[in-house]
């Protein structure tokens, strides 16, 4: 959608909003329950509803449950892909230059709004059960239990409000568990908001024994980008992400020279890496992508299954035309395109996130959007939802409006991405067709989707696009500007992840 730089384009489009939300306040007549079911590392080809060349294996009826009573979105993306500074953003509604938290383990500042302390004031009922990854403590919320950093698969151990538990069995299990005790013993004259954060399908991709058989022997169809040569690539993204990281099937140098496929050659069964041939590398990639997918699969299982749990019950307590259910992960995955796996770069699928809506009192059933939300959105979001105050501080902008389905002419024409925890430490814009990359001591890089969706080539360097890289370079400074984000601040060659 173009955004309208008149005034009175400006005008038209926030009395839209204003007329949607007072058209849902009409009808919804009381606060909305929440429960946002948060995960890391969820790629959105492995959720059926997504309907991705794996949605035949990768099956998750119960998330496609909320993307078909619900909104499916399709342009969402985090600013920043990496586990801790996206969870600082959804929780701040801040871009990682504003709340401080640019690398992993880092701490929000202080001084940032946080959308649970707000929904905690607004008379809400608060909590937060699983994966946090912050160093700082969760804040705004009336019972909070979490893991340390990642956490383990098995047998977690909580610290937190209630004191410290060392609980038995799988983890996305255990986590659901006391969510559903939290749930049973509420305050029923309260809406609640909800947090299960699960830990799965993050790498090692831990799974329940009882998923030790799915897929036996099945082989999983490939991304076409699997046996891309990185090493000959036109982009020195991937290059210098092959060279300073161990995110490959087979090649990785960085980090201890650890590629996937040496990381798990000798694992055992029921994991146990197919037979191939030792001395080929293809067939070596191969194997390690069929491990990888069956270990993931395997594990997004227990996401779909608890989450059932969680619908069951609403169901039964007559809580679902009342409450928003959100599932969403972290950031984007890189399930084998371009040999990788891992995260961090401002590509597809790494920087594209699953984002799925139900509110029934809101959403029409089956919606589908495909404006382009950034994972900031989310807190404004749900304080408008609930009736609160969004503090000014938050740079994110209520979705609220899209969720109707109304049209708005002003929405963003692009979205902002930055990352420091290199290499290569880079920046740069998305929008609906290309993707602008700024990576310090390099030339520019672009990738044009519509073309190239599989993004093997850079084309910045073409002649015919020297426009189009114009275009993008004014329309990054505007949002530079638009975010408060000097050049001084943005991700350098050599400049360490500041954690404030």
């Amino acid at each position: 959608m173009r955004r309208i730089g008149s005034m009175n384009g400006k005008i038209g489009a926030v009395l839209l909003g204003f007329i949607a939300a007072c058209a849902w306040t009409k009808g919804a007549g009381q606060q909305p329950n929440m429960v946002v079911v948060l995960v890391d590392d969820h790629a959105f080809e492995a959720i059926s509803a997504y309907g991705s060349y794996l949605k035949g294996y990768a099956k998750t009826p119960t998330i496609d449950r909320l993307a078909k009573e619900g909104m499916r979105f399709d342009n969402f993306t985090c600013c920043n892909s990496i586990c801790s500074p996206s969870r600082a953003a959804i929780l701040t509604g801040q871009y990682s230059h504003k709340n401080g938290v640019q690398g992993l383990n880092g701490s929000i500042n202080d001084s940032s709004p946080q959308y649970p302390v707000q929904l905690q004031k607004a008379g809400y009922q608060t909590w937060v059960v699983g994966k946090w990854h912050l160093s700082s403590q969760p804040k705004g919320y009336d019972k909070h239990m979490v893991v340390h950093k990642q956490g383990n698969y098995f047998d977690p151990t909580f610290n937190g409000s209630e004191g410290t538990w060392n609980r038995k069995g799988y983890s996305t299990d255990v986590y659901t568990d006391i969510a559903m005790d939290w749930l049973d013993k509420r305050d029923p004259a309260k809406p609640f908001l909800l947090c299960l954060q699960f830990k799965a399908p993050h790498h090692d991709y831990g799974h329940a024994e009882r998923y030790d058989d799915l897929l036996a022997g099945v082989e999983i169809p490939e991304p076409s980008t699997l046996y891309e040569a990185l090493r000959t690539s036109d982009s020195n993204l991937k290059k210098e992400f092959l060279n300073g990281t161990k995110f490959h099937m087979l090649h990785s140098t960085g980090k201890g020279g650890e590629s996937y496929y040496s990381r798990h050659v000798n694992d055992e069964k029921p994991d146990a890496m197919w037979e191939h041939d030792e001395t080929n590398d293809n067939d070596k990639i191969r194997v390690a992508y069929q491990h990888m997918m069956h270990k993931y699969i395997r594990c997004i299982a227990g996401n779909d299954d608890n989450l059932k749990r969680v619908l069951d019950y609403l169901d039964a307590q007559n809580l679902t035309e009342d409450t928003i259910v959100i599932y969403t992960a972290d950031q984007g995955y890189w399930l084998g395109q371009h040999g990788l796996y891992d995260k961090r770069l401002i590509l597809e699928t790494s920087v594209r996130m699953p984002f799925l809506i139900r509110y029934p009192k809101m959403i029409k059933p089956g919606s589908v959007n495909k404006d382009l939300c950034i994972n900031v959105d989310i807190a404004p979001t749900l304080l408008e939802l609930a009736g609160a105050e969004t503090p000014k501080a938050m740079q994110g902008r209520s979705m609220v409006p899209l969720l109707t389905g109304d049209c708005v002419p002003d929405w963003r024409e692009s979205q902002l991405y930055t990352y420091w925890g290199g290499p290569p430490n880079h920046y740069g814009i998305r929008n609906h067709r290309y993707t602008y990359i700024k990576i310090p001591g390099h030339p520019d890089e672009l990738f044009d989707r519509k073309a190239d969706p599989d993004q093997l080539h850079n084309v910045a360097g073409n002649p015919e696009n020297k426009g189009i890289v114009q275009r993008l370079e004014a329309e990054l400074r505007r949002q530079m500007k638009d975010v408060d984000i000097s050049p001084d601040d943005l991700p350098g060659k050599n400049k360490p992840a500041k954690e404030k």
